[in-house]
């Protein structure tokens, strides 16, 4: 999906030689640049803190790399490498909420016959991803600051944020 917005982002470029730069740009992007694994084996308060550091530093080490081969670095319609970190913290951030949401079924109520209290929770993590999914989303955020570019970043961190913190909720009162 990512390559398929970076792709995007070229394609409503127009100018070839622009286009060119920012293509050969967008081929030194790479998922292995945001490290953030470790986070999530951290103590659950220093986990968001540790994913936005993890982000920041991926922005800086992919910005380095571009500059290093003498390429643009990409913004306005293109997918700037603040967006593209963000997007991937997203993905790691949903991959960790996922996994917590899994052990937590799979661990399952005190009592093994609630069903009720698993329906519940299945409806409130339903609830949840409207709320985060309206609350994160471009027309809400974009909306309130009057628009511009590079919002992708900052709707993807908001998204991230949440995610973590969800997972954490999750982890405190029902695992």
């Amino acid at each position: 999906m990512l390559k398929q917005i970076l792709a995007f982002g070229l394609v409503i470029l127009g100018a070839s030689a622009q286009a060119d730069d920012w293509e050969a740009a967008s081929a030194e992007y790479d998922k292995s640049y945001l490290q953030v694994e470790a986070c999530f084996a951290n103590e659950s308060t220093y986990q968001e803190s540790c994913v936005i550091a993890g982000i920041q530093e991926c922005v800086k080490d992919l910005e380095t790399v571009l500059e290093s081969k003498g390429l643009p670095i990409p913004g306005g319609a293109a997918v700037s490498p603040a967006e593209y970190c963000n997007y991937i913290g997203v993905e790691r951030a949903d991959e960790h909420l996922n996994a917590v949401y899994q052990r937590v079924l799979e661990q399952g109520p005190a009592r093994p016959d609630n069903e009720e209290g698993i329906a519940n929770l299945r409806a409130a993590q339903r609830l949840w991803l409207q709320f985060a999914n309206g609350m994160c989303s471009e027309e809400n955020i974009v909306g309130w600051h009057a628009g511009g570019s590079g919002w992708g970043a900052t709707t993807a961190e908001c998204t991230t944020r949440l995610s973590i913190q969800q997972a954490q909720n999750l982890e405190r009162y029902f695992y």
